[in-house]
């Protein structure tokens, strides 16, 4: 069994014409990290930066745009643009998704507690603990969401129920060993 040349021949355009195309592809994909780049470099600047100007079909994009919001001190825009961005994520984003969520949550709590906002304060504290365990689903050696579900635990269960009353004297610290975490603890005695 031999190969005509017209048969050579088709099968050299053949594979230069799927040469040519795949070539084509990857200047094309280039060309897209390159705009998510500078679309992201744009967004890291910390400056407003309006939102018909940006790709937001970017998972990258609107994660970057989202901190921005969030950096801006704008805490509902910044839960929306992260909310948006967990439809188009995959399984690794979305735990630094709901990580950034957790976050958000978790200072607005700091925040309303600050205030003296109690039930504001336990709400927002109950939805960053949400959260976490979220990201603590999708990646369970989570440290960083390990360690801020613990401070969510204990902002929630150190706010006072009731009535708030400011007094001029600190209150005792917690005198207690282990910690609020579900589970056994490691480390100590």
């Amino acid at each position: 069994m031999s190969i005509s040349r017209i048969q050579l021949i088709y099968l050299f355009a053949i594979l230069s014409l799927i040469m040519l195309f795949s070539l084509i592809y990857g200047v094309y994909k280039l060309y897209n990290y390159q705009q998510i780049n500078q679309q992201v470099q744009l967004l890291s600047q910390g400056e407003y930066v309006d939102s018909a100007s940006l790709d937001l079909s970017s998972v990258e994009v609107l994660l970057a745009y989202a901190a921005l919001q969030n950096k801006l001190g704008l805490f509902d825009e910044a839960v929306e643009i992260y909310s948006h961005a967990e439809r188009l994520a995959n399984q690794q984003q979305l735990t630094h998704i709901y990580y950034n969520l957790g976050n958000l949550y978790l200072t607005e709590a700091i925040v309303q507690a600050e205030k003296t906002a109690v039930d504001q304060a336990v709400a927002m504290a109950d939805s960053a603990k949400s959260f976490y365990r979220s990201a603590l689903t999708t990646e369970p050696n989570f440290w960083n969401a390990k360690f801020n579900f613990e401070a969510a635990q204990r902002l929630s269960r150190d706010l006072p129920l009731g009535a708030v009353t400011i007094s001029e004297e600190e209150p005792e610290s917690s005198t207690e060993l282990w910690s609020a975490m579900p589970g056994f603890p490691v480390g100590l005695p």
